[in-house]
């Protein structure tokens, strides 16, 4: 699936604007929803931390 940049403001913390974001969901809080978007330094930056939090995850002893 290829990924939809457009032209928008980043919602992960640098929030600048009028730059190149992609979707990465939606954002529901009390029955409303709005789009989560991002730029490209904090989508970088982020999926560093999930990849962090993935190896550091044991697998369940049965």
């Amino acid at each position: 699936m290829e990924r939809q940049w457009v032209t928008g403001d980043c919602w992960l913390g640098c929030e600048r604007t009028d730059l190149p974001v992609i979707w990465l969901g939606p954002v529901q809080w009390d029955g409303q929803h709005a789009p989560l978007m991002s730029c490209e330094p904090c989508l970088n930056r982020l999926k560093v931390q999930a990849h962090a939090h993935f190896m550091q995850q044991r697998p369940a002893v049965a």
